[in-house]
């Protein structure tokens, strides 16, 4: 993989971009070892924007540092999808209330087409079908996260999501483990529709 240092950006924000990116699509592995100073070396920068990032990345949820300071990639169970999908599903519930009250008509029919084309997905049940429906599975939650207007719970989503694109990564790995995915489009579908004509009526 290659990866260089912009002079524009913050280190500490590419050096982030960079690990989590590594993290996320398996480059680094749950439960490996991780050094700062060979994370300095390889992308020629001091150890202190790899030191910052690391912190980011524990408070995110996808690294670990123990009393030893020994850092370790976040090795996620089915438990804890479960628990990550609970907390998603309680503030998406309230996004989608939001969404619906203060978004615009034409971002609400993005949101509608975006479900019928995930049911479409849904229903041929392919390989091909299970990777367009977790691309539109993200695409429905961006729409929703951003409609909702709410900086401090789009914060919340966006670090749930980062933990739940990784253990997706790690522990959905065949067709039906990623259509079950799609349970939490199908389950805003009738929320979604119902308030959208309730806003269309008034």
């Amino acid at each position: 993989m290659t990866f260089s240092i912009q002079r524009p950006v913050s280190y500490h924000d590419q050096v982030h971009r960079y690990l989590k990116d590594m993290i996320i699509k398996g480059r680094y592995q749950p439960g490996e070892r991780i050094y700062e100073s060979k994370i300095a070396k390889e992308l020629q920068v001091s150890r202190s924007p790899v030191r910052e990032a690391i912190r980011t990345l524990e408070q995110e949820g996808l690294l670990m540092i123990d009393e030893k300071s020994k850092i370790t990639v976040y090795e996620p169970t089915l438990k804890d999808l479960e628990d990550i999908y609970q907390c998603r599903q309680a503030l998406e519930s309230l996004a989608v209330s939001l969404a619906t009250q203060s978004a615009k008509k034409e971002t609400l029919e993005l949101i509608e087409r975006t479900l019928r084309e995930a049911n479409r997905e849904f229903e041929q049940n392919s390989c091909q079908s299970a990777q367009a429906l977790l691309h539109l599975n993200t695409r429905f939650h961006d729409l929703i996260i951003e409609a909702s207007q709410n900086r401090r719970l789009q914060k919340q989503l966006h670090d749930l999501r980062s933990l739940t694109f990784f253990t997706e990564a790690k522990i959905l790995k065949n067709v039906n483990a990623a259509l079950r995915s799609s349970a939490s489009i199908r389950a805003f579908t009738a929320a979604c529709s119902k308030e959208t004509k309730q806003k269309r009526q008034n």
